[in-house]
C-alpha cells in the first residue's frame, strides 16, 4: 500500500518519473523478504510498467536464511518477478567486487557502456572477476553467510543475559538490534568495539563471514562486566 502510493502520486515534469523498484535483501533493518513477498512487489511493479531491481550487497545471507526452508536463489530472483540483481561480494569476504545479474536480458543494453562511463571499468577486471569463480563454484559464498547468520543468531542467544541490554527485533540473517543505555555504549567503543546507532531502531550489530565465536563471547563479556 505504501509503494502504490508513491506510484500513483503525481508525477510532472518537475518531477522524476518511476522507472524501477528495487528492495534491498537483505533490508537495513536486517529483515528478509519472502519469495511470496517479492512476488506481490512484482505484481505491483508489472501493473505500473516498473522494473524490479533488487540491491542485493547482503543476497548472500537471504539466502542462506531463505534455504533452511527449502527457497532456492532462482525462488527469489527470477521466479519471483526480479528483472536486475546487484549480487553482494565485498560483505561475502571478495576484495571490491560485485556481480551484477540480468534476468531480464534487454536491460543489459549497452551495460557494459555504462560501466565505464561510471567509473567502474577497472584496468584489471579479470582479477576482480576470477574471484566469483572461486566462491561460486565451491560454494563459498553461501558457507560465508551462513556462517555470518549463525553468529548472529549466537550473539542475539548471548544478549538477553546482560540486564541493560535488550533484543529489539527477531534475528533473521547477519544484523541484531538491541538496545542498550547510551552511556554503555560509549564504553565498549571506548573498548574498541564498533557500532552503529540505527535511531529509535537501537544499536545494530553486524556479524560477518570472519566473526568468530570467540569474538561473540568476547563482545558479551565486555558488555557484562562493563
Amino acid at each position: 500500500a505504501d509503494l502504490l502510493s508513491v506510484i500513483e502520486r503525481g508525477h510532472d515534469l518537475h518531477s522524476s518519473k518511476p522507472r524501477a523498484v528495487s528492495l534491498s535483501q537483505t533490508t537495513e533493518w536486517g529483515a528478509v523478504y519472502q519469495p511470496a513477498e517479492i512476488a506481490a512487489v512484482s505484481e505491483l511493479a508489472r501493473a505500473h510498467d516498473l522494473a524490479l531491481h533488487m540491491d542485493g550487497a547482503r543476497f548472500a545471507n537471504a539466502l542462506a536464511a531463505l534455504s533452511v526452508r527449502g527457497a532456492s536463489a532462482a525462488d527469489i530472483t527470477w521466479r519471483a518477478g526480479v528483472d536486475v540483481l546487484s549480487l553482494g561480494g565485498t560483505k561475502g569476504g571478495l576484495n571490491t567486487t560485485e556481480a551484477v545479474v540480468f534476468f531480464d536480458s534487454e536491460l543489459a543494453a549497452q551495460f557494459d557502456y555504462r560501466c565505464k562511463q561510471g567509473g567502474q571499468l577497472a584496468s584489471k577486471m579479470r582479477f576482480q572477476s576470477s574471484q566469483w569463480v572461486g566462491v561460486l563454484e565451491n560454494g563459498a559464498w553461501q558457507r560465508h553467510a551462513a556462517h555470518a547468520n549463525a553468529m548472529a543468531a549466537k550473539l542475539a542467544a548471548a544478549l538477553p543475559a546482560v540486564p541493560e541490554v535488550r533484543l529489539l527485533r527477531p534475528v533473521e540473517a547477519n544484523a541484531v538490534f538491541a538496545d542498550m543505555p547510551p552511556r554503555l555504549a560509549q564504553a565498549m567503543a571506548r573498548e574498541g568495539w564498533h557500532f552503529h546507532r540505527m535511531g529509535k531502531a537501537g544499536y545494530r550489530l553486524m556479524c560477518s563471514w570472519a566473526t568468530r565465536p570467540q569474538d561473540i563471547a568476547h563482545f558479551a563479556a565486555d558488555l557484562a562486566r562493563l
